[in-house]
């Protein structure tokens, strides 16, 4: 599994990095540790990290030949999401020399699951090199293999770093910067049916943080008043949005078996502290939430309280989304939120997740929300918090919904709907089509599929940007009459959105024949990627075999 560098603070990260920095040369030096998250049902949700690409040109291609530098893990790393410690990180490189200068790009080449079985993932007793372990009511556990939305893309994350090198100025070593990735997949592994079958697809929310700017919260919450098998515990901390008129989360974590968390990394100021917002959630507990927590970048996090946040029980609500005309697109996040009574007050995130990429409903059709109160207070400088119950602004089991995604505005819609319903009948919600972000423009990309006809009778093409799927098409009868066009249109276009070209695009098509899915399932991705600039449009051929 390579080394594990549990970096309990940032303090020992530093000292990690000054220890690499003794085998600097001239070129600046970087080490990259990883931390993520994953769904409930997860036991394990593995991936494995086999090489990390540096780009300076934000338009660069993973297919690109130039224009990245490129780190081979000697020793690939796997990576188990749902068990990584909060507040720690898995290391994947360290002293990686870089040209120093800006960098837009970092792209995580990971071995697809599909793949020969690389001796790492063998080690752990993998079957696959992406895998889930699905927990079955009975407890058993269902080994998968965990796809990503193209068989063979990486994850691509733009990012915003500077690497210096400082040996010129005199220093007896280079500027090493500490990297922190995190992998969010805690609500974004979608499935799809295939015959009898599941099949898993990894679409996760990454950042990269410089751990040496970044901070910790600790604390711990007492579930002993709430219902026995009670639905997770999460926790988030959150911060105004760039408009003003909402939270989004920064960083999210679900609270351990004991009842303990910890969020790391969250960025902080070069001085002082950076204020957050510490929103506590569960679908059968009253939200608390801690309002102006400091953070700064140093060794010890900021414990909340002396004591566990006691949680107090709320009854359980469903909802789900309304079948809406024209279809919200397959990558939306569908956020659900609550405000504190007051005229200054901004919507909170209280819960949140992915579509089903082919539905366009939540994820078993019925989502678990509180209909509850939100308790509110403040951080007393790591005393016990005096908090205070009150019914949302949008009313006991009212929330206010909207929607994300990958280049796209959160939108949220101008009323709140009160969520009644049962597991069985769950409340249908409207959800706001989430627009393209400021600048932007919808674009169409062309699909020429060739196909033997009558070979796969059901199928769907995924579009993907970056780590996530944007957006999905049926195509199982084009397949069934042996191939056809597909027009794909509404994706977010233009160079305001990715400079300088536009937002890139990869492809790729499952099929499958209903009278042996299991069988005949079979990938067809594109080799290429396509840009989506000011014109907005582009296209592919998949020939299906």
């Amino acid at each position: 599994m390579g080394y594990r560098c549990n970096f309990r603070s940032v303090a020992t990260a530093i000292a990690f990095v000054g220890c690499a920095a003794l085998l600097a040369g001239c070129d600046a030096r970087t080490n990259v540790g990883a931390t993520g998250t994953a769904p409930d049902e997860a036991a394990h949700l593995w991936v494995t990290v086999e090489e990390l690409w540096f780009a300076s040109d934000a338009d660069t291609l993973p297919e690109s030949e130039t224009g990245w530098t490129r780190e081979k893990l000697s020793n690939p790393v796997v990576l188990d999401l749902a068990n990584i410690d909060t507040g720690k990180l898995v290391s994947l490189a360290t002293n990686v020399a870089l040209p120093s200068g800006d960098y837009r790009q970092l792209y995580l080449k990971l071995a697809d699951p599909a793949d020969r079985l690389v001796n790492a993932a063998r080690d752990m007793g993998l079957d696959y090199n992406a895998q889930i372990d699905v927990k079955g009511g009975s407890g058993a556990v269902t080994k998968r293999p965990l796809e990503f939305p193209v068989p063979g893309a990486g994850l691509t994350i733009p990012v915003q770093l500077t690497f210096k090198d400082n040996s010129s100025s005199g220093s007896a070593t280079d500027e090493t910067t500490n990297l922190a990735v995190t992998i969010d997949a805690a609500r974004d592994v979608v499935t799809y049916e295939y015959g009898s079958n599941t099949g898993y697809i990894l679409s996760p929310n990454v950042s990269v943080d410089d751990a040496s700017k970044a901070g910790a919260i600790a604390g711990s919450v007492d579930t002993g008043g709430l219902v026995a098998d009670h639905p997770p515990v999460y926790v988030s901390a959150q911060e105004r949005s760039d408009t003003g008129t909402h939270h989004v989360v920064v960083q999210r974590r679900r609270v351990a078996a004991d009842g303990t968390f910890e969020l790391y990394p969250l960025p902080a100021t070069k001085n002082g502290a950076k204020l957050y917002d510490l929103v506590i959630t569960c679908a059968a507990a009253d939200t608390v939430i801690v309002r102006d927590v400091p953070v700064t970048a140093g060794a010890t996090p900021t414990s909340l309280q002396p004591a566990a946040l006691a949680l107090t029980p709320a009854r359980t609500v469903y909802a789900n989304v309304v079948p809406q005309t024209p279809a919200l697109p397959a990558g939306t996040r569908v956020e659900f939120y609550q405000s504190p009574p007051g005229s200054d007050a901004r919507p909170y995130v209280i819960d949140g997740t992915a579509l089903d990429p082919l539905t366009r409903q939540l994820p078993g059709k019925a989502f678990a929300l509180s209909a509850g109160s939100l308790v509110v207070g403040t951080y007393a400088s790591g005393n016990a918090i005096s908090f205070a119950a009150t019914s949302p602004a949008e009313g006991t089991g009212g929330y206010l919904v909207g929607s994300s995604g990958l280049y796209r505005a959160d939108t949220l819609a101008s009323r709140s709907s009160d969520v009644t319903g049962g597991r069985s009948r769950p409340t249908e919600v409207t959800v706001p089509d989430p627009q393209v972000a400021d600048g932007g423009r919808a674009g169409t990309i062309v699909v020429t599929v060739s196909a033997v006809a009558t070979r796969y009778d059901s199928g769907f093409i995924t579009v993907m940007a970056g780590p996530e799927v944007i957006e999905t098409v049926d195509v199982g009868t084009l397949l069934e009459r042996g191939g056809g066009i597909v027009t794909i249109g509404g994706l977010p276009a233009g160079s305001a959105l990715a400079p300088l070209a536009g937002v890139p695009y990869r492809i790729a098509l499952r099929a499958w024949n209903t009278r042996n899915a299991s069988g005949s399932l079979a990938s067809f991705a594109s080799a290429r990627s396509v840009t989506l600039g000011d014109a907005g449009s582009g296209s592919f051929a998949l020939e299906v075999q």
